[in-house]
C-alpha cells in the first residue's frame, strides 16, 4: 500500500521527477513525429509540463493555484521556452487546444460531479485520434457509496463508460492512505488510466 499525501504533493515546491505514466504514454506517440501538441491539466508546478517541453511539445499548462504557476515560471527550462504557453484558469474556465497529449495527473476528481459531466467532452473532443489522454481518477467502491466526498470518485462501469471512444493501454488500480482530502485517514481507490481516442 502507498501513503500519498496529495496536497503536500501538489504544494510542494521541490520539483518531483515526472510520473511514470505520462512517461509511458509519451512512448505511444511515435507516429505522430512533428508538431506535436501536449495539455498538461492541473500542471502544478511542473513536473510534467517540463518533461513535455523537452520531448520537443508545444505545450499548454494550466492551473487555479498562482503561487504553483509562479514556482513553474521560474524555472529555467520553461523560462526559456518559446513553446510553453501557461494560463491560470479553472477547467471550467480553460478553453482547450487540439492536442494529441492530454495529461491529467492528481487533478480531475478536484471536480464537481457536474463540472466534470461538462470537462469530460471538452478533452474527449479536442484529443485528436490516435492521441493519448493519461491521467488519474479516484474510484468508487463500497465504502464511499454512503460517504458524502469533497472530491469526485467514479464507479468502474462509470469510467469504463468514460472511455467507449478509446483503445485502452494501461488501466492501473492501487489503494492509497492519505488524510489530507477529508481530514482523517482512509484508503483512497486510484485508478491510472492511459488510452489512444480511436
Amino acid at each position: 500500500m502507498a501513503t500519498v499525501d496529495w496536497l503536500n504533493c501538489l504544494n510542494n515546491p521541490k520539483l518531483l521527477p515526472p510520473r511514470s505514466h505520462l512517461m509511458e504514454a509519451h512512448q505511444f506517440l511515435g507516429h505522430f513525429a512533428n508538431d506535436r501538441v501536449a495539455v498538461d491539466c492541473g500542471c502544478g508546478t511542473g513536473r510534467d509540463t517540463l518533461f513535455l517541453i523537452e520531448q520537443g511539445y508545444q505545450v499548454y499548462a494550466f492551473d487555479i493555484d498562482l503561487n504553483s504557476l509562479q514556482v513553474l515560471s521560474e524555472h529555467p527550462l520553461a523560462a526559456a521556452a518559446p513553446q510553453l504557453d501557461v494560463q491560470q484558469s479553472s477547467f471550467a474556465e480553460y478553453r482547450f487546444p487540439r492536442a494529441h497529449l492530454i495529461n491529467a495527473s492528481a487533478c480531475l476528481f478536484f471536480n464537481s460531479r457536474e463540472e466534470f459531466r461538462q470537462l469530460w467532452p471538452k478533452i474527449e473532443q479536442n484529443l485528436y485520434s490516435g492521441g493519448i489522454f493519461c491521467g488519474h481518477f479516484l474510484g468508487e467502491d463500497e465504502q464511499d457509496s454512503n460517504e458524502k466526498l469533497p472530491v469526485l470518485t467514479l464507479t468502474r462501469p462509470e469510467l469504463e463508460q468514460l472511455f467507449t471512444n478509446f483503445y485502452m493501454v494501461s488501466w492501473k488500480e492501487k489503494r492509497e492512505y492519505s488524510a489530507q482530502l477529508t481530514g482523517k485517514k482512509r484508503a483512497w481507490l486510484v485508478h491510472t488510466v492511459i488510452a489512444m481516442k480511436r
